[in-house]
């Protein structure tokens, strides 16, 4: 199980993260705001879409492709490939690079924005083509926000449990090709929890252990790569003006300005047409199933009713972000704004931020079960589904208003000391507003993980289909509702109509986020 996470991971970095860096230098750098007018909206959908919909889509869509393709005359007489499964390591890995495509575009396009246009300007002076600038001087000096939304895209991959689950066939066995089937060290603990106990529910409360264990190397691995990053950052600028030039007429001699433009360009199309795809596929089969039925006021086995579920949904996004939203902006400012430069205590906030971002969901979901749920007594409740899910959006939130914050120019801070105004005035009506479009990026991302999440409410809320009469009442949201749906195998169509919602909803929450950083923005 542990191989098996460790290969599934890999699967989705090299299709994930590839994909997302290009995609994230073209809407920065080369597409055009009507394009990005486009682009952008989608990418926030693609985060916003919950994990189960993304498992189911691989279930129904992607595992019979992978089967009939290996079964195909290709594969068995030139690839020699003779037997092979769709539920496999391939499937898994593919749909989670899929998936961690949104947090690195944003995270990447965000520092991305931030590089001075000065060092763009420089490399042009030089004689370097527009490609050539972009991949030598704008994108090392945003390395470090990229090596950010690469950690946050790591830990998702490395933590996702529900869609993994639909799509890697949960072999307990050791991975023994790419189309086999494996299980992963979250799907162990979401399938055997339930019936587990005594040395059994030890042991895979310690697998969670072994989890938090993985995402700590992996965060020490990537800030050791930061920082060496840096240092030979700060030794190539200090190279001479003739060696640049040098290095720039050079580059003229090779023509990979073409071929960085092709990849760019095509990797933004992939992300469209995977949207597309989804979106297309999701409606097609969704819609002819929306009955009137599907919403009645109270859930039953006949009616398989989702109202209640949408009412628990929007409580545990209000309620969770109330939570986590003012928690972590405080944090992001105080890092900033007022805590040194170089300061050893940012430093260590800053790789706890990232260790916690990276921490699978299921994790979050026993610690939410054995501390507020048993040991504070909470109960399976709404409220301690809300705490943990605070604690879990908390990171993402923090990273993504930190990386905004900095993308404001000094010189804005600069005129208004110049005119009077103090520090906390500054930030509040300088500051924060620049950066309201990227802050309200990353509460995004947090409203789609809220939305989307299941393994950590499973253990904290519980799954009672009905509208809570309080904070302390066991709930069920809409993704725990659809997961359950697909898992009984007996309401798929109301599953596809369940699916549908779900969409219709991360809609709306961007749409409405959208419309609130554009007049703050205005402001």
């Amino acid at each position: 199980m542990i191989l098996g996470s460790i290969y599934v991971t890999a699967g989705a970095i090299i299709v994930g993260v590839p994909i997302g860096l290009l995609t994230a230098i073209y809407m920065s750098r080369f597409a055009s705001p009507r394009i990005n007018k486009v682009l952008l909206p989608a990418v926030q959908l693609l985060a916003g879409i919950p994990s189960v919909v993304y498992g189911f889509f691989g279930m129904i869509v992607m595992v019979p492709a992978v089967q009939a393709m290996v079964k195909s005359d290709f594969f068995k007489t030139v690839l020699h490939v003779k037997s092979g499964k769709g539920m496999s390591l391939f499937t898994a890995g593919l749909l989670l690079g899929i998936m961690i495509l949104p947090t690195i575009i944003t995270v990447s396009k965000t520092s991305l924005d931030a590089v001075p246009q000065s060092y763009y300007e420089g490399s042009l002076a030089l004689g370097a083509t527009h490609e050539r600038s972009v991949f030598s001087a704008v994108l090392p000096a945003a390395k470090s926000g990229v090596m950010s939304g690469v950690v946050l895209g790591v830990g998702r991959a490395i933590g996702e449990t529900m869609a993994v689950i639909m799509i890697a066939g949960n072999q307990a066995i050791m991975p023994s090709g790419l189309l086999k089937g494996l299980r992963t060290m979250t799907a162990n603990i979401v399938l055997e929890m339930g019936y587990a106990s005594g040395l059994h529910r030890e042991a895979l409360i310690a697998t969670g252990v072994v989890l938090f264990v993985f995402i700590l190397i992996i965060n020490l691995c990537f800030s050791a790569v930061k920082r060496k990053a840096d240092a030979t950052c700060k030794k190539r600028n200090v190279r001479t003006e003739r060696r640049a030039a040098r290095a720039a007429r050079a580059y003229r001699r090779h023509p990979m300005s073409l071929v960085q433009r092709i990849a760019v360009t095509a990797s933004a199309v992939i992300t469209f047409a995977i949207l597309a795809a989804l979106l297309a596929y999701i409606l097609i089969m969704g819609v002819p199933n929306l009955k009137p039925s599907l919403f009645a006021w109270h859930y039953t086995s006949d009616n398989c009713s989702m109202t209640p579920a949408i009412i628990n949904t929007l409580l545990m996004v209000v309620l969770s972000l109330l939570l986590s939203v003012p928690f972590g902006i405080g944090a992001a400012i105080y890092l900033v704004e007022y805590a040194k430069r170089g300061n050893k205590l940012v430093k260590v906030v800053r790789l706890t931020a990232e260790t916690l971002s990276g921490i699978p969901s299921i994790v979050y979901g026993l610690f939410g079960m054995l501390f507020f749920v048993t040991k504070l007594h909470w109960g399976y409740s709404m409220i301690a589904g809300a705490f943990t899910l605070a604690i879990m959006v908390l990171p993402v939130i923090m990273r993504t208003t930190e990386e905004a914050l900095i993308a404001v120019p000094d010189s804005y801070r600069e005129g208004s000391f110049g005119l009077g105004a103090g520090k906390l005035r500054t930030v509040f009506t300088i500051v924060l507003p620049s950066a309201m479009p990227g802050i309200l990026s990353g509460v995004i991302l947090a409203t789609g993980r809220i939305v989307g999440e299941t393994a950590a409410l499973i253990y904290t809320a519980s799954s009672v289909a009905k509208i809570p009469s309080g904070v302390f009442s066991s709930t069920r949201t809409l993704a725990v509702h659809m997961y359950l749906l697909s898992n009984e195998g007996l309401y798929i169509g109301q599953t596809y109509g369940t699916a549908v919602v779900l969409l219709v909803l991360v809609l709306v929450i961007n749409g409405l986020s959208g419309l609130v950083a554009g007049k703050l923005a205005k402001r």
